[in-house]
């Protein structure tokens, strides 16, 4: 993931790099003009603030939706705006003993919701816009994990079994950046890819409106 995150930054960073001199720090690019509605639904990995109480494993990528309306202040091309996504850690883990079995089983949800902000940046290509983010909002969250036990005693003597459950729910703030690019391949449709955190990368589709 690290690896992943690094080439997206490098991308981008080099994006920027090699066309510096011709950024126009005061318009939208890809045609985008102020009071147009701007549509994401994307597929990433990030990071959460609270985790399973034993290890788990990515079950459900983080699945988010935005959008944001465009509209300059001071000159400035942003766009503003709101944000949903979900996303599912599992676990499924047996540990045998001399006399018998543990066994764990859970999941952990998260939903984010908040506001975003995008300040936006036209490069001198023609269908392509470069934005970088501020998110703020709130991580929602809820685990619960089922244990069961089995004993063998052996030697004639039987066996037995028992089950518990814990869970636990809590909200936590959320507050993350990032810096994407979306390139339209129509005047209303893009691919678009963003990197930052706590979202690491996320990738998917723009429509404009």
């Amino acid at each position: 993931m690290k690896k992943l995150l690094a080439v997206g930054f490098c991308l981008l960073g080099a994006l920027f790099a090699v066309q510096a001199q011709g950024i126009n720090w005061k318009e939208y690019g890809a045609g985008i003009k102020e009071g147009d509605f701007i549509v994401h639904g994307d597929i990433g990995v990030t990071a959460h603030s609270e985790s399973l109480p034993y290890d788990g494993s990515l079950k459900v990528p983080y699945l988010e939706a935005s959008v944001e309306y465009t509209k300059k202040l001071g000159g400035l091309p942003l766009g503003f705006g709101g944000f949903i996504g979900y996303a599912q850690d599992g676990m499924d883990e047996s540990q045998s003993w001399y006399y018998g079995k543990y066994k764990w089983e859970g999941t952990m949800n998260y939903i984010t919701a908040g506001a975003l902000l995008n300040y936006h940046v036209q490069l001198p290509i023609e269908k392509l816009d470069v934005y970088a983010g501020l998110r703020l909002g709130l991580e929602f969250y809820n685990w619960k994990v089922d244990y069961k036990v089995t004993t063998d005693y052996g030697n004639g003597y039987g066996s037995s079994s028992s089950k518990s459950s814990s869970d636990s729910s809590g909200t936590n703030f959320y507050g993350g950046l990032n810096l994407g690019a979306q390139y339209f391949f129509t005047e209303k449709f893009a691919a678009d890819v963003e990197v930052g955190y706590p979202a690491f990368i996320k990738v998917g589709g723009t429509a404009k409106f």
